[in-house]
């Protein structure tokens, strides 16, 4: 039976750190090295068959087929009928997609570890336990890797070719090759176990992440605000900290970068365990991308609570020509005695900024009660 105690820490920050500061070099010195080095060991434990690679870029295909047909006779119709921004007519596809992926994937995912590998949550060192190289991986173990390397192929193609570039968009194209190179790697050595447990940390953010934009985009529709999706893209976004507060930098740290140091590897398994040094390296890096972005996160809270912001921006496209925006500024404002609410207006770069009526500069004034009537967003000159 699974109980709460199951979802806590392994060990601390303080044991994880110090583990990490003092077994990796001993590793590097003391470890028997292949003869032959690096492609040595790859040679002598890696195994995989051409058609596991045959399968990734034949599933990445389907994705590529299954995104444009979702988004040319579904997803893009219905942002042309709610009459959208042009910039989030292009945006809320996107996101759209990527939530129904990463719910359909992350779901499989959960119920692989918790329905039939819940000890390698619960008990992070038996990730090895009964390891052995060219040994046979779990046919449901097997399904989520395929599903996972197939779609993150797709994803390198997608964000350089179909996305909207944003600044980090770079960054992650370096997220993909590090997480196509996680998983092959991974399920050559046989770490499959490792790998299951990474995406499971990780995926279930991206569910709330893609939700929340979706709603972001669907505020303001035919230049009419509507309050229940920012209420949803509060609500979801909520989540996504809190999720990647626990998944990130709390089970990911204390659970898989625990379990594949030094003397907690060799609990269950006793011979040499090859490409500890390099997985150690590859899965601390993938944490240093998460902090990363956690900071963005951070810095996002911290203007909110300070006021320095009245919108929920999205700090990623600040440089951007269509700025994220995940909040709109409806703070009622006092003009010449008057109350009058800060309504969404698009400026020249088509960036959704909070629009405010000045008398005698040029910008027409709206009324407390009066009805608009049109179906374009005004401009902001």
């Amino acid at each position: 039976m699974v109980a709460f105690t199951d979802f806590l820490f392994y060990p601390d920050y303080y044991g994880l750190v110090s583990k990490v500061v003092t077994e990796l070099p001993t590793y590097y010195l003391e470890e028997p090295v292949h003869k032959n080095g690096f492609l040595g060991e790859v040679r002598t434990y890696c195994q995989w068959e051409w058609a596991d690679l045959q399968l990734l870029f034949v599933l990445a295909f389907i994705w590529t087929i299954f995104r444009w047909a979702l988004t040319r006779f579904v997803l893009q119709p219905l942002s042309n009928y709610a009459q959208l921004t042009e910039a989030n007519v292009k945006k809320m596809p996107e996101s759209a997609w990527r939530a129904t992926f990463y719910i359909i994937s992350w779901s499989f995912i959960a119920y692989v570890i918790v329905g039939s590998h819940f000890e390698l949550f619960t008990d992070p060192p038996s990730v090895f336990k009964g390891w052995a190289p060219g040994m046979k991986v779990p046919s449901d173990i097997y399904a989520a890797y395929a599903i996972q390397g197939s779609f993150y192929l797709h994803c390198m193609f997608a964000t350089i070719f179909l996305d909207v570039w944003r600044s980090d968009s770079a960054l992650l194209c370096c997220h993909h090759v590090l997480t196509l190179s996680l998983i092959g790697f991974s399920y050559a050595a046989r770490y499959h176990n490792i790998g299951i447990l990474v995406i499971f940390c990780h995926d279930v953010n991206d569910i709330c992440l893609e939700c929340a934009k979706v709603f972001i985009y669907l505020k303001v529709r035919a230049g009419k605000f509507y309050p229940v999706c920012e209420f949803m893209a509060n609500i979801f976004f909520s989540l996504f900290a809190l999720g990647w507060l626990m998944c990130r930098m709390y089970w990911f740290p204390l659970k898989v970068l625990y379990s594949i140091l030094p003397s907690t590897a060799k609990v269950y398994y006793q011979d040499h365990l090859p490409f500890g040094i390099e997985f150690n390296v590859l899965l601390w890096l993938l944490m240093a991308m998460d902090v990363y972005w956690f900071s963005l996160i951070l810095v996002f809270l911290f203007k909110i609570i300070i006021g320095d912001t009245k919108e929920m921006d999205d700090p990623r496209e600040e440089t951007d020509e269509s700025s994220l925006k995940v909040g709109i500024d409806r703070k009622r404002l006092s003009v010449n005695g008057h109350e009058e609410e800060t309504i969404p207006v698009q400026n020249s770069n088509g960036v959704l900024t909070p629009g405010k009526a000045m008398n005698g500069d040029g910008v027409k004034h709206r009324q407390p009660h009066q009805q608009n009537n049109s179906h374009e967003v005004p401009n902001h000159n």
